[in-house]
């Protein structure tokens, strides 16, 4: 006749130190007949409110940045007029992002190298609430754009026939009802249809190597 090993014994022991009362309890609620009404416990409790706050606790999206190409020729110089007119920025390319996935929140990043003024005389960004909008390659600027950045009056002071290192301006603004997945967004300052064109004290203010960036956050 042969027995089971010694070892058994503590392993039986082990687990009924582990098997509480409550622990069983546990596993009782598991049961089929509890399941449904759990379920329908979890449903009323799990608003679309609730299910909202959840959302917004997701700081951890994955992220992406796509800046405009060095080989665009808008990156080289910019020239910030004193009279209002449409002003291009370099376009962005976005591409690659995860397959499954959609945008969350996608804003603007302008990078400008430096900046040289050529008037001859202090020259800053001369009136409030100018912007750069954005739009997709395919739409239409003044129907398809929104605001991406809008500048701070008096931004960017240089002194006359000065040169200094230029700032990252952080658009802050979500973009993505415009930036909704893969494809070549464009930028401008608009003056023709929306009156918001960009402009300086001085007869013009270069901004040299200037970058477009669209940071991407998706789910």
């Amino acid at each position: 006749m042969s027995f089971p090993p010694q070892g058994n014994k503590a392993d039986v022991s082990t687990l009924e130190s582990r098997l509480t009362a409550a622990r069983a309890g546990y596993l009782d609620e598991l049961k089929a007949a509890n399941i449904p009404a759990d379920v329908d416990t979890l449903k009323t409790r799990l608003s679309a409110t609730r299910a909202g706050y959840m959302d917004h606790l997701n700081r951890n999206r994955p992220d992406m940045v796509f800046p405009s190409l060095a080989s665009d020729a808008a990156c080289a110089i910019v020239t910030l007029p004193a009279v209002a007119d449409d002003l291009d920025f370099p376009s962005v390319v976005v591409d690659d992002l995860p397959t499954g996935l959609s945008v969350a929140r996608a804003d603007l990043v302008l990078v400008i190298g430096g900046l040289f003024d050529t008037s001859g005389s202090e020259n800053q960004i001369d009136q409030a609430s100018k912007t750069i909008r954005v739009k997709a390659s395919d739409g239409s600027w003044g129907t398809d754009d929104i605001v991406a950045l809008t500048f701070a009056l008096n931004a960017l002071q240089t002194a006359g026939d000065a040169y200094r290192g230029g700032p990252v301006l952080f658009g802050g603004i979500d973009i993505s009802s415009v930036v909704t997945g893969n494809g070549t967004y464009n930028f401008r300052s608009e003056n023709t249809n929306r009156s918001e064109g960009v402009t300086v004290t001085g007869a013009s203010l270069e901004a040299l190597d200037v970058f477009s960036i669209i940071r991407v956050w998706f789910n």
